[in-house]
Order: structure tokens, then C-alpha cells, then sequence
């Protein structure tokens, strides 16, 4: 029994080892193929070098070339992602699918990652340092900027003068990191902010401030149009003119004794009012209550007392004095019905005034001569057709005007040919002083002497208006004839 058992087992494993070996094994082969691939910036769509690809799932990763282009060489068939990265972008997802002899080509985009991008620095200043006094008035701003990342920088320039919240000048999208700015005016304050900008950021600097420089001891002041209003400059003749006032129109400027403040008419609150401000046109005041008031409005004049603290202006028919500062107004004269009084001035040895009194009719002009303590009134020059405001010489023993020695007349008044005349208190004697030098169809007006006394000032003008005035000096003799500004007009020496 136990014998057949073990022929049994036997048996059996005769059988089975016959039938394995009958049995055929089958093994999946190995399947592989490639990825090919480009990486371009979205933007330009140009190639990206150096961006770091990877293939996941596995740890497999390589770098674009020159061209963009990546590749992954024997990758087994399956699903993967392909992931990039470059400082300064977002990291870009691909899922990709690879199939059994199938080379997978694939493009990817880089988009700009702003939230990597830093801002510019804050603008700091460099000229002129904040505080700096004394600045030119044609100054060069210098600032500093830098971007981390090396961006192209772009600037706004805002500068605004000191109490002003709207820029009076705005440059924007400049490159340089400097800005000519010509013209400012002299002893102002001025504050100016650069804005920073990269394309992604834009970043503002402190509001810098300075104060330019005071106004130098220029010789001359006179009045230029501007926009169809008078106002006033100051210059000399190697010095750009500079604006003094800009409010209205503002006229006739006559300097205080002691030169330190300019006077003028001004209709800037509508009526004719006499104004006060320092030579540099800050602190102007009005200091009449009761205005100018004459035929023709810029054909009025004024003048200083010796001792520069009055001023005495006409209203119609009467001359009225009233304080610097505007109080103690009184009359210091007054002629007949249907005269009026046009200018004065008041002789340096403080004994008397001298003034043109003008009837309705524009030829008929008379100079007199009047007592500032009593009004008495003398004749000194009898109607001769038409003259300008009088004006003392420095020793007071001359006045010197300007009179029309043409037949011409019409209802305006015009003058074909006005000259320079001095006439002396002792004898009355008239001379003419322009001189065969001046221009043949043009006036000499407005005339005043330098504080030496050894030369005249005056307005040469086209005699029909339509010209440009000249601001021309000459000797007493008529002499040596020279235009200083042109177009200006209604000079006075500094």
C-alpha cells in the first residue's frame, strides 16, 4: 500500500513537470518615446533661454537653449505635466499625454510674474539740495532713481510755486533723471515732486523745496504789453527783462527817492489806483481809496515828495496828496471848471511842483508851477499845442518835457513829430533837445532824468501807433543816442 502510494506521487510529478515545460511565458516589452518642446515669452513671442524645464511625475529636468527649445529623450508612455521656471515669471503648467512611437511636441508661454517685479527707489534730490537758498532763476533739477531689476525708468516732473497747488509747469515720461527749468522768478519759494515709474510701479518722491535768488540791482524800469496789458519789467541792458507784475494792467512806474520801492498805476480793481511795491514786485499795496482820474488814463502821471513820504496824484481838476501808506489824503490844489490835471513832479529841493493842466481839447496842454504848502498855481509854459507830464531837473532849475511840433490834429490827439524840450525857470528859455539823431515819423515821450543828471530816458514811438516803442538814453545835448529795450515804453531810472 504504501509502495503505490509513492509510485503515485511520482507519477503525478512526472505529469506536471511534462505539461510546464508544454507552457509558453508572455512578458510586456518596454515602450519609449520622446517629448520635443519651445518655450517663447507671451508677449514677444521670442524664444526664452535658460528656463528650467521639468517632467513630472519624475525626476527627470532640463534648461532651454538659445533657440527656446527643450527635449526629453526616452520617456516611457504615459501621462506627465511639464512645469517652467524663470525668475521674474509665473511658472507655466503643461499636462501632456505620450503615446507608443509618438514623438510629443509641445509650446509654452511665459507671462510676466508683476507680483516679482520691485519698484523703483524713492526719488531723492540732488541740485538743489531741499532748503537751498539763493537758487538761479534758470536752475538744472537733479534727482536719483534706481530700479532693481534694471527696468527703463521714466519721470514726472512737477514744479509748483510756493502756495499754489496747481504745477505751473508738469513734463512727463522724460528719461532723464535732470530738467532745465529757465525763467523762475527771483526770491520765490518753489516746491517740485518726481514720480518714478518702471511700467509696473510708480513711486513718488518727497515735495523738495527752494528759494531763488533776490533780485539784483537792475537800472531800469519800464512797461512791455503782454497779452494786451501793460505791466512792468525791471532790467539792464545785459539782464533778460523781468515781469514785476502780472494782475490788470499797470502802468507808469516811478521809483521812490530812497529807491527801494516802485509806484505805479494799476487797474487791477477796475477804477485807476496808485500801488506801492518793493523793486522786486513782492508786497505790492494799494494805497488810494480815491482813485486817478483824467481825459486819457495812460497819459496820467505822479510823483514822490523829496523826502518819500507822500505822493501826490491828480483827479480831474485837483491834485491830491495822500501818504505812503495810505492815509492823510488832502488836496494840495485845484484849476479853473473844465481843466484837468494829467502828471506832476515835485523838485527835489521840496519848494514846488510842477505839473501839465490839459483842457478838453488834447492840443491845448499849459505847464504850471505850484506851491505844495499853499495850492498858489504860476503859469510856466503857455498852451503850445501838445506836451507830456513835466519833470524837474536834479538842481530844479529845469523842466524838461516832451512837446508836438507838427500842424497835425484830430480828435485822438496823435502826434506827428514830438521832441525832447527843456525850459528854464530862470529865463523861460525853451531848447530842443532830440537832436537831428531822432528817427524821422516817430515821437520822443516820457522823458526822465538819470539820477546824475548827465542823461535822459525817454520812449521814442512810431507816430501811428501801430510800431513797436523803443526805451532809448541820450545826453542832454541829444547826443549819443541809444535803444536800450524795445518794445517798451514809460521808462524810469533804478
Amino acid at each position: 500500500m504504501k509502495t503505490n502510494l509513492i509510485g503515485l506521487l511520482l507519477i503525478g510529478g512526472l505529469l506536471l513537470l511534462a505539461w510546464s515545460c508544454n507552457e509558453e511565458t508572455y512578458v510586456d516589452p518596454l515602450r519609449l518615446s520622446a517629448v520635443r518642446g519651445k518655450v517663447l515669452y507671451s508677449e514677444s513671442r521670442k524664444p526664452a533661454r535658460n528656463v528650467l524645464v521639468r517632467l513630472s511625475p519624475s525626476s527627470r529636468s532640463t534648461e532651454t537653449d538659445s533657440t527656446g527649445t527643450f527635449r526629453f529623450d526616452s520617456v516611457s508612455v504615459g501621462k506627465y505635466t511639464l512645469q517652467t521656471t524663470l525668475l521674474g515669471y509665473i511658472s507655466e503648467f503643461s499636462a501632456i499625454e505620450i503615446a507608443d512611437q509618438q514623438t510629443t511636441v509641445v509650446t509654452m508661454l511665459l507671462r510676466d510674474d508683476k507680483s516679482q517685479n520691485r519698484p523703483p527707489t524713492i526719488p531723492i534730490a540732488i541740485k538743489p539740495g531741499p532748503g537751498t537758498d539763493s537758487v538761479q532763476i534758470n536752475p538744472t533739477l537733479r534727482w536719483k532713481s534706481t530700479d532693481p531689476e534694471r527696468d527703463s525708468i521714466r519721470y514726472d516732473i512737477a514744479i509748483y510755486q510756493s502756495g499754489s497747488v496747481v504745477p505751473f509747469l508738469f513734463v512727463a515720461d522724460q528719461k532723464k533723471d535732470s530738467l532745465l527749468v529757465k525763467n523762475l522768478a527771483y526770491n520765490t519759494v518753489y516746491n517740485w515732486q518726481v514720480t518714478a515709474k518702471d511700467g509696473l510701479h510708480s513711486v513718488r518722491s518727497d515735495i523738495f523745496s527752494f528759494r531763488t535768488r533776490a533780485i539784483p540791482d537792475l537800472s531800469y524800469v519800464f512797461v512791455k504789453r503782454v497779452a494786451g496789458q501793460l505791466q512792468l519789467f525791471t532790467s539792464d541792458t545785459t539782464t533778460s527783462a523781468v515781469q514785476l507784475t502780472s494782475e490788470g494792467s499797470n502802468w507808469r512806474p516811478i521809483i521812490s527817492p530812497n529807491r527801494q520801492r516802485i509806484a505805479f498805476i494799476s487797474n487791477q480793481t477796475t477804477d485807476l489806483h496808485l500801488v506801492v511795491m518793493d523793486r522786486d514786485g513782492r508786497n505790492q499795496r494799494q494805497i488810494t481809496t480815491l482813485p486817478l482820474a483824467g481825459l486819457v488814463p495812460t497819459n496820467l502821471s505822479f510823483c514822490w515828495s523829496p523826502d518819500g513820504t507822500q505822493l501826490v496824484y491828480p483827479v480831474n481838476d485837483r491834485l491830491y496828496a495822500i501818504r505812503a501808506d495810505g492815509t492823510g489824503l488832502t488836496q494840495v490844489a485845484k484849476v479853473a471848471a473844465g481843466e484837468f490835471f494829467s502828471g506832476c513832479d515835485w523838485t527835489s529841493q521840496g519848494n514846488q511842483l510842477v505839473a501839465r493842466v490839459s483842457g478838453t481839447d488834447p492840443y491845448l496842454n499849459r505847464l504850471v508851477l505850484v506851491n505844495p504848502q499853499t495850492g498858489i498855481i504860476k503859469p510856466l509854459l503857455a498852451p503850445v499845442g501838445r506836451v507830456s507830464n513835466p519833470v524837474f531837473s536834479v538842481d530844479g532849475q529845469q523842466v524838461l518835457f516832451s512837446r508836438d511840433l507838427g500842424t497835425f490834429v484830430n480828435e485822438q490827439g496823435r502826434q506827428l513829430n514830438a521832441r525832447l524840450h527843456l525850459i528854464s525857470l530862470k529865463d523861460n528859455v525853451l531848447t530842443d533837445v532830440s537832436g537831428s539823431a531822432k528817427p524821422i515819423g516817430t515821437n520822443d515821450l516820457d522823458p526822465r532824468f538819470a539820477p546824475n543828471g548827465a542823461r535822459i530816458i525817454f520812449t521814442n514811438a512810431d507816430n501811428t501807433g501801430l510800431g513797436a516803442s523803443a526805451v532809448v538814453s541820450m545826453t542832454l545835448s541829444g547826443q549819443d543816442r541809444r535803444v536800450l529795450f524795445r518794445p517798451a515804453e514809460m521808462p524810469y531810472w533804478q
